[in-house]
């Protein structure tokens, strides 16, 4: 056979056996694609239906669908805000700035109990300002003066106002009438003494407490040392209170015995105040207390009005109808006296009866 005829065989040979490589070549990117579509069909499943451990295996995948990408940003997102839950939960216990600037307030409704806020008071003072001394009992002193804070709601306070109201209205009553009736200043004397020294003395303990009583700070009880001694001593309160204990007593020594120099001691009725409000709101019967209240307010009026009476009487030489009658006999008698002149006191205040019209300028 010549060669001419054999050329074209040859050559579609050679096209039949290209076109069968070129569709082999084409039919592998096909394959390939329809397997990664089925990978990553598989991995989406896994990813969206499975635990962490597909979720980490998910983001090592790079060659994964778009699909597959937004699952993994899904559980990505999901993971995310898990871990900032768990991140807040933590930030709650820890102790930030503003709730160590409140660490040391003990006792105050939702801060824990007073035993265990005091111990951690203590462990806190003890660490951060330790109080240096050779003795323990002189260190355990100085510790409880750091944490020791009178509340305003606790029943210690209350009970100190009782006891320092007791004295308030010492002054209040006595004094004047040891000033008007001389048989009750001269026959109790060294009684009055005791009880004016034990007043003063009671009168300075009240400077000390007021001096480690609380107040609220944005609702919160302040208990550092250096607040409470400050806002003590810029209150009216304070000054009142070195007021209340000016020593006029001293004139006694030059002039005889005049009970009405305690009369500054009346500056510290502002307590009486405070306990009248304390006692209110925790009384059952607030009204009844406000009635005996303005009993008690109605008798003391009555009371001095009784000691000015007799002192006026005194001044004028008892002489004249309107005036008390000259001390001699039965009238001469301490019950006699003040009964009398309590007596003349309620007729002015309630304006019963006939009262005799006043003679002179003093009467």
């Amino acid at each position: 056979m010549p060669l001419a005829a054999l050329t074209p065989v040859l050559n579609d040979l050679l096209h039949q056996r290209d076109t069968e490589s070129m569709s082999n070549q084409r039919s592998q990117p096909l394959q390939q694609s329809t397997i990664s579509s089925n990978d990553s069909f598989e991995t989406k499943e896994y990813l969206c239906k499975g635990t962490a451990g597909g979720f980490s295996a998910g983001i090592a995948n790079p060659s994964a669908s778009p699909s597959s990408s937004l699952c993994i940003e899904d559980q990505n997102s999901h993971v995310t805000k898990t871990i900032k839950f768990v991140k807040n939960e933590n930030s709650l216990k820890r102790e930030d700035s503003f709730l160590r600037r409140f660490s040391v307030h003990y006792g105050y409704r939702g801060f824990g109990t007073m035993v265990s806020s005091k111990r951690n008071l203590r462990t806190n003072i003890e660490k951060d300002e330790p109080i240096k001394s050779r003795y323990l009992f002189i260190r355990r002193i100085l510790r409880s003066c750091n944490y020791f804070v009178i509340s305003t709601d606790e029943s210690f306070l209350f009970y100190w106002l009782i006891l320092l109201n007791i004295f308030v209205l010492y002054n209040l009553w006595i004094p004047i009438a040891r000033q008007a009736f001389e048989p009750l200043q001269r026959d109790y004397a060294d009684l009055w003494k005791f009880v004016d020294y034990l007043a003063d003395t009671i009168y300075l303990l009240d400077i000390g407490i007021q001096f480690r009583t609380g107040y609220l700070q944005q609702g919160l009880l302040v208990y550092d040392h250096y607040k409470l001694a400050m806002h003590y001593i810029r209150s009216s309160r304070f000054i009142c209170d070195i007021v209340s204990l000016t020593p006029l007593e001293l004139l006694q020594t030059k002039f005889g015995p005049i009970p009405i120099l305690r009369f500054p001691r009346f500056l510290k009725i502002y307590r009486t105040f405070q306990f009248y409000y304390l006692q209110e709101s925790r009384t059952v019967y607030p009204n009844t207390y406000r009635v005996l209240n303005l009993f008690h307010i109605l008798l003391l009026l009555g009371h001095w009005l009784a000691a000015f009476y007799f002192m006026v009487s005194k001044a004028e030489g008892f002489v004249g109808y309107w005036s008390y009658p000259k001390p001699v006999g039965n009238f001469s008698q301490l019950a006699k006296m003040y009964l009398r002149c309590l007596y003349w006191s309620t007729l002015t205040l309630t304006t019963i009866g006939d009262l005799p019209p006043p003679e002179t300028n003093w009467q």
